[in-house]
């Protein structure tokens, strides 16, 4: 054992300088013996419910288009329904049927009709038109109708014909009856599509309770069905932030989505970096439809045209006060075709339009027409709410630095809005100012904007304090704010103007940044408890269809972040991957979230030794956030780069001078970064973007730079009760042979409660008692933990003297680990059978032979069971299998010829 050179020793620790006997022996007899429960158990908490990120969707209904197209294609194919409802936005739902038609043969006849004054008003009207081309009179009576028609649309020995009905409310009562009886005779197939459930007569709706008629609501698109749609139409892969935003903005509509997608790369708020597509600053595209948004406005009258310039302006409003102004009519005008929507928000029903209709809108507005609202806006906005809007949709789009700029507008800066709001204005004021500036790094602005606030001392801002804290890794400032919250009632709701967060939204938000604070100091059995309690909480919610009412869905994704960064502290790597998979398939549209989660994923998957899949995350999330902020993640990905960049060719340390010099730059990349800040922030995965360096400048200067970087990470961790930090860092140091560090890497892991703290302590002892069993013992506890990064025989000294049957054990625990978890193994090459299928299929296929259910299939990927199951449907066919048994024989007989070769 080496003597420890001279070090500052944390509050905690036993002094480094021990290396006589009589002190280490003293040091062993302290500490608690590994074969004690207490010691080896590794905690393990139960799997998250999760629904309130709604992530899935309810299984009554269809999930997507794309999955409403295979069930329309079966019913076309005549799996032995009448035909279908279908419900939903016009244009995805004209898209669906579109796309079902084209799997049609076309031998089979296809009849559209549509409702109008003249069908609505004459008796067999539409019935009429359908029969217009014979040459004699449709039979004014129903039986002969019927007749006629079942010769006309089912001829002998053909496939009866595919009517399609839209508009059925505008269809007379007879048409409707008599088609209802064709198609539960199967004489014909019948599509009917509307907006809405109840705009379908009642023979139709009965035949839906029959099952005669197949009820298919078009949703919007999920987030993971999104992603596809956007990467089919830039041709190439896109940033999970771009997405987000992109798909939260068009409300999931496939055709919204598509042409926003477009715009966007032709303004060039899309733009390629290296391989992939990222978003760049600014404001969202106007329309390419070709309307010029100014003749649009002065072509409607004028009570609609003042709703919608108004809505531009103020943004969502209540629908109570709209209709107490008398805009009653003008709302269900709007809303029917498709101007606004009106939608249930915790504050009430509110009138809203989308951020694209929104801007275009303003565009449109003239000056003079702006004047002539002035007196208006100014009754329904006092001064504030305009800008608190603003700032929240520039930050939805990725523009934080927009919001700031909305503080200090000339014409209405804040000393003349903070004079005309009132306190809760003030507090949503300073609250969207600092969570502005948080975006974009500017943490000491922050700082300020909260101190310097009147009302710095209500529970709204003191947990952003808190939150600004706890970025920073400041765990006892962190506390100190929060000890100072009330503890025997609720913070008051702050939900006036249909603001974005409430009172509860402020309760769970303290809640999680203290299991941070915890996390990140010596309770991480406190912090997990903190986790599961909200977890549950949120689920009662969700249950109860009450969670939009208590905190919306961009909230809830903020409290994902912050437990995130708890299971990570904690070393809960499967729960952590777990939640972060579910925030990248959730619909809160939170592309923050989203971006974050991404790079967790790509830390997780560089402790498991997944160095590919990690270093494309990486990539990807660089060249996003170089352009939108986040300097905190920035750090964190660049050192993921630098750190995955060792490992060009083949294993850890075997890297050639291209490896080295790829290593160095991105680096030094990451030090000019940090240099231009004055201190690097802990908080976070901040200390996990320290240690990646750290660890990496083994590779670029020398192992003695690398271990003088780690220990001053220790301490300074210890300094700052970061005392999960220093036990990684202690940790790190030792896996690369500074075994002097034993008495502290035991001491620490003795006073944390990660699901690392057992083996780790294990293996101190078993360097101090000197037992070989011990040492294997801990190591093969890390393989199955998830820490395969830490037993790969060219990342560490400590396993390179272990015989070669333990080295394959430690091979297959790591293994093990990974097929847990499929979605982060890189595989070796893809293989020969996997050629036919869809992308998509391909991670089906994956999830499958690594023994998942349809429902964990289901909720990994962010799609529906019933996805799930067309998607075996079509893997089973390209690959002439029965079932599951035979795809599972399949991948196991292709690993074993490559392992074979």
């Amino acid at each position: 054992m080496q003597s420890s050179p001279s070090l500052t020793a944390p509050p905690h620790s036993i002094p480094l300088t021990s290396s006589e006997p009589n002190t280490v022996h003293e040091v062993i007899s302290g500490l608690p013996h590994p074969t004690r429960p207490e010691a080896l158990s590794v905690p393990v908490i139960p799997a998250l419910d999760l629904s309130w990120l709604e992530s899935g969707a309810d299984g009554r209904w269809m999930d997507s288009p794309a999955e409403a197209n295979l069930a329309l294609e079966s019913i076309f194919a005549g799996d032995g329904a009448g035909g279908a409802i279908l419900t939903g936005e016009l244009g995805d739902r004209r898209e669906t049927i579109e796309a079902a038609l084209t799997t049609v043969s076309a031998d089979r006849a296809v009849f559209r009709l549509h409702g109008s004054a003249f069908a609505a008003a004459t008796p067999y009207g539409a019935l009429a038109i359908l029969l217009s081309g014979l040459h004699e009179a449709p039979p004014a009576h129903p039986h002969g109708m019927m007749r006629v028609l079942s010769d006309f649309l089912h001829p002998q020995g053909a496939d009866p014909a595919i009517v399609i009905v839209s508009q059925p409310d505008q269809i007379d009562s007879g048409t409707i009856t008599v088609l209802a009886q064709l198609a539960q005779m199967h004489h014909i197939t019948l599509v009917v599509h509307c907006e809405r459930s109840s705009d379908v007569p009642i023979d139709l709706a009965a035949l839906r309770r029959l099952g005669t008629l197949t009820g298919i609501t078009v949703r919007p698109l999920t987030p993971a069905a999104g992603q596809s749609l956007v990467e089919e139409v830039a041709g190439g892969p896109v940033s999970r932030f771009a997405v987000t935003v992109l798909w939260q903005h068009s409300a999931g509509s496939v055709q919204r989505l598509r042409q926003l997608t477009r715009d966007c790369m032709t303004s060039g708020k899309l733009r390629r970096s290296g391989a992939d597509w990222v978003l760049d600053s600014g404001p969202l595209p106007r329309s390419s439809t070709g309307e010029d948004p100014s003749a649009m406005l002065r072509g409607l009258p004028v009570r609609q045209r003042a709703l919608l310039e108004m809505l531009a302006i103020c943004g969502p409003m209540r629908v109570g006060d709209l209709i107490h102004t008398g805009y009653a009519a003008e709302l269900d005008e709007l809303e029917e075709s498709g101007a606004l929507e009106i939608l249930n928000e915790h504050s009430g029903r509110v009138a809203q339009m989308t951020a694209v209709q929104a801007a275009e809108t303003m565009a449109a507005i003239e000056p003079d027409r702006r004047r002539e609202l002035a007196a208006t806006l100014e009754m329904l906005d006092p001064g504030y709410l305009s800008v608190l809007r603003a700032a929240q949709d520039f930050v939805a789009i990725g523009n934080p630095t927009e919001a700031v700029a909305l503080f200090f507008d000339q014409d209405s800066g804040p000393a003349q809005r903070l004079q005309a709001a009132s306190v809760i204005g003030r507090q949503h004021l300073a609250w969207a100012e600092a969570r502005a500036r948080l975006m974009v790094g500017d943490l000491e602005g922050a700082e300020r904007v909260l101190e310097n606030s009147p009302e710095r001392g209500t529970a709204a801002l003191l947990v952003q304090a808190a939150a600004l804290a706890a970025v920073r890794g400041d765990v006892r400032r962190v506390m100190e704010l929060l000890d100072t919250l009330p503890e025997d009632r609720q913070p008051a709701s702050l939900d006036e103007g249909g603001a974005v967060f409430t009172g509860e939204s402020i309760r769970c938000r303290a809640r999680v940044i203290r299991a941070e604070a915890l996390a990140l100091a010596d309770d991480q059995a406190g912090a997990l408890r903190v986790v599961m309690e909200l977890d549950r909480e949120l689920a009662g919610f969700k249950n109860l269809g009450i969670i939009n009412d208590v905190i919306g869905p961009f909230e809830r994704a903020v409290l994902a972040e912050s437990m995130l960064t708890v299971l990570a502290a904690c070393g809960q790597l499967d729960r952590c991957r777990e939640l972060a998979e579910t925030v990248l398939a959730g619909r809160h549209g939170n592309p923050y979230a989203v971006q974050y989660a991404d790079l967790v994923l790509a830390v997780l998957e560089v402790m498991g030794g997944v160095q590919d899949r990690a270093a494309q995350r990486a990539a990807t999330a660089v060249a996003q956030l170089e352009r939108l902020g986040r300097p905190q993640d920035l750090e964190t990905a660049l050192a993921v780069q630098a750190f995955c960049s060792d490992v060009p060719d083949g294993p850890r340390g075997t890297q050639g001078p291209e490896g080295v010099a790829s290593a160095r730059v991105l680096e030094s990349h990451a030090q000019e970064f940090r240099r231009s800040r004055e201190s690097q922030a802990l908080g976070r995965l901040g200390w996990m973007a320290e240690l990646l360096l750290a660890r990496s400048t083994g590779q670029i200067h020398s192992p003695q730079a690398r271990t003088a970087r780690l220990v001053a990470l220790a301490d300074r961790a210890a300094a700052g009760g970061l005392y999960s930090v220093e036990f990684a860092a202690v940790s790190g140091a030792f896996h690369f042979g500074e075994t002097w560090l034993a008495p502290r890497l035991a001491e620490t892991a003795a006073c944390t409660q990660t699901v690392a703290s057992a083996p780790q302590l294990m293996l101190a002892r078993s360097v101090l008692e000197d037992d070989p069993e011990l040492l294997f013992q801990a190591l093969e506890m890390l393989a199955l933990a998830g820490y395969a990064g830490y037993v790969e025989p060219a990342s560490s000294p400590m396993v390179r003297d272990l015989s070669a049957a333990q080295l394959r054990r430690l091979t297959d625990a790591a293994g093990a680990s990974r097929r847990s978890n499929p979605a982060a193994e890189e595989p070796e090459g893809e293989p020969s059978w996997m050629v036919e299928l869809t992308r998509r299929e391909k991670e089906i296929s994956r999830l499958v032979v690594a023994g998942k259910t349809n429902a964990m299939i289901a909720r990994i990927s962010g799609i529906s069971i019933r996805t799930v199951e067309g998607h075996l449907y079509q893997i089973y066919a390209k690959l002439q299998l029965k079932g599951r048994a035979e795809l599972s024989r399949l991948a196991a007989a292709h690993t074993a010829q490559r392992h074979r070769v």
